[in-house]
Formats: C-alpha cells, structure tokens, sequence
C-alpha cells in the first residue's frame, strides 16, 4: 500500500526501486525536513537558546526517532513464513501455496512482491519495503501516527513562519500554494521553496492522516485490510482491548513511546484462537 509501482513488471526492479524510496525517505527527506524545521523555522518563531526552545528541540527529536526507529524496524522485522514450524496437520482453514509450495495458516496470504507468504498479511509497504504482517504491523501503524503527529506540529509553526514574510500581492500567491512545484521553478526564490515545503507538509499529514485512521480503525475491529470487507461472521475480533494487545503486544502502553521497547506479542501469527470480546 502508501505507494504502488503497477507499472514495474520485473519484481527484481520493482524491490530494488522500493528500496530506493525507502532509503530517499531515511536519508535525504527526513533529515531534510528536519533541518528545515529546526534550523530555519524554529528560530524565527521562538526566541533561540531559551527554555521554549530547548522544550521544541526535544519534542522534535523526539518525533524524529519514532519516524526512523519505527521505519527502520518495520523494515526488518521478519514477518513471514520463512523459518517457521508449520505443524498443518489434521488443522482447518490451511490453504496451499502454489508459488512457495507450502500449507500455509489463516490470514497468511502470498505476497508478489516479496514472493513469498506473509504471516497475518495487511499489505505491502512500499516505504518499509517489504509486506506489513503479524510481527511488524505495530511499526507501520506507529509510524504512520507519528509522521501525521509530526506533520500536525510542523505546520502549525510553518504557518507562524510563512505570516512573517510572504505577501499578498494582489492574490498572487495563492497560486503559489495551488501550484507550488510550478511557482517554485518559475519564480526560484526563498518564498517559493517556503511554500513548496508546507505545501508537502500538508500533503504529508493527510496522506499519513487517512492512513493512520484508516489501518488503526482496522486494528481495534481485530481486522486486517484482506477482511475489512468481511463484516458477517467475523470470528477474529476479540474486543478492542485484546485486539491491542493483538498487535502491539502485553506492554502495549509503552511501545507508543519508543520503538526500541520490547512488547512480547501474545501469539506466534499462526494459530489464532477465538477469544470472548472484552468490552
């Protein structure tokens, strides 16, 4: 999901063009975006070195750790089938891979990309590089909320920043925030790159925004995005507390601060037993 390359057929190409978005976003974006933020539009909107100051810097690097901590585990957490104990026998609802040439367990489904089955599937991330399942499911939805919170904070201040020197002229630049990429390469000028960069900062923290709510709505109803259509007879939903626990596992209220804490999950993402829901 986030970004598909349909158009590229070859999936040697297509793994070797994600992981080029993957490390665009990790070396050059972010660290760009930052820098923007801290370097040039915090100091013009707060008074520097002082307490409110100190109190930003911390809140940013904050942010800025769970945006790449989240990212970079996302994207090596094993998640799929490979070295695993698949015990298949006299079991329900195991269906055969044709490509890996295995029984596989419910809610495993193959990925084409990644070419092979991914446990508890909910899609292929193109920023992570590899498919969101059972093992990683938490680092995706906790990156996700952390770019929107980052773009939600960010463009509070962009505002403040852009007020203290963009000008009217005429209604002018309201085609600059329409047309920004045109603005900016027509009209080269520190203005115009300002307001390229709200410009993607809004896109950002609505795009992340609708993911985030999208994928967390699936996460409290037990679901991933293959059953969100399945609305009858649904028999993995075991109550939004459990469904929690599901993915971010028993320390669940401690993973939203950092992605290095360990939070045991409370199944192995092969056999998923059917629980009374907790209200």
């Amino acid at each position: 999901m986030l970004i598909k390359l349909k158009f590229v057929k070859n999936k040697q190409l297509k793994r070797f063009l994600e992981h080029g978005i993957y490390v665009a976003i990790l070396l050059l974006l972010i660290p760009a975006f930052f820098y923007f933020e801290i370097c040039i539009v915090l100091p013009a909107v707060v008074d520097l070195w002082s307490f409110t100051h100190f109190v930003h810097l911390t809140y940013a690097t904050f942010l800025l750790v769970n945006v790449i901590g989240n990212m970079i585990y996302g994207m090596f957490t094993n998640t799929s089938i490979k070295g695993k104990f698949l015990n298949s026998f006299e079991k329900d609802n195991w269906t055969l891979c044709s490509v890996c040439e295995c029984l596989r367990p419910p809610r495993a489904w193959h990925c084409n990309t990644c070419n092979i089955c991914i446990l508890k599937r909910d899609h292929h991330c193109t920023f992570f590089a590899c498919c969101v399942g059972y093992f990683n499911h938490r680092y995706f939805i906790l990156f996700t909320f952390y770019i929107f919170v980052s773009m939600l904070y960010s463009f509070y201040y962009n505002v403040k920043f852009l007020s203290q020197f963009v000008t009217w002229n005429h209604g002018l630049v309201i085609l600059k925030f329409i047309f920004p990429l045109a603005s900016f390469v027509a009209d080269f000028s520190e203005e115009s790159m300002y307001v390229f960069l709200v410009v993607i900062n809004v896109i950002v923290g609505i795009f992340t925004g609708f993911l985030f709510f999208y994928h967390f709505n699936n996460l409290l109803k037990g679901r991933v995005v293959p059953e969100a259509c399945n609305t009858k007879d649904f028999i993995h939903d075991k109550g939004w507390k459990n469904n929690i626990r599901e993915v971010f596992g028993a320390r669940w209220y401690l993973t939203w601060v950092s992605p290095f804490i360990t939070s045991q999950l409370p199944g192995n993402g092969i056999e998923f037993g059917v629980q009374g829901k907790e209200e």
